[in-house]
């Protein structure tokens, strides 16, 4: 190489760099919108039915795939708790997820935000409309106080025995009543 090459090899080396930065904000991710985030869970969820055996998993195991796909979609989107919160809410009230998978990701991704989305009309109808519960426990992690999921009980079942002698026993949680979305079909 001669000497001029080197120099403009350099320069043009130089002003790469200070272009890098700019390249860099180009190529930032689209700010994140309430639409975004539905599509977000939305397109989650569906990925976590599309694995082979999903139809012939049980429930909780149907409800932790669900979670941990959408969970991790969420966390990887960027979004503040506060949008978590509210997409969670609007997915519920859409029939996308359940109110319990609502809940448990809640739970995991926006904890100071669980009771939020755990009291919301959208859920709390859904729970009450498929008979099934969710009970949450308020605990305080290094001096911030947030919401636990303690458990998810699916429509009571009537116990052994008479008329006269029937308790109800709690069924598994079923990630998928009272939701019309694709992916909780066969």
């Amino acid at each position: 190489m001669t000497f001029k090459s080197i120099v403009a090899s350099g320069i043009a080396l130089a002003l790469f760099a200070s272009a890098a930065p700019n390249v860099a904000l180009a190529r930032q991710a689209p700010a994140v919108t309430p639409a975004s985030l539905q599509q977000t869970i939305a397109s989650a969820a569906a990925g976590a039915a599309a694995q082979p055996g999903f139809s012939r998993l049980t429930p909780a195991r149907k409800l932790a795939a669900i979670q941990a796909a959408v969970s991790a979609a969420l966390a990887a989107s960027g979004a503040s708790a506060e949008q978590i919160s509210a997409a969670l809410i609007s997915a519920v009230g859409a029939g996308v997820i359940s109110a319990g998978v609502a809940i448990s990701i809640a739970s995991a991704v926006a904890p100071e935000m669980a009771q939020q989305v755990a009291n919301a009309p959208a859920v709390t109808a859904q729970l009450q409309a498929t008979g099934q519960s969710a009970q949450m426990a308020t605990a305080s992690i290094g001096g911030t106080s947030v919401s636990v999921l303690q458990s998810l009980q699916g429509a009571s079942g009537a116990g052994g025995g008479g008329a006269a002698n029937t308790a109800a026993t709690p069924a598994p949680y079923d990630p998928c009543a009272g939701v019309i979305a694709t992916y909780c079909g066969t």
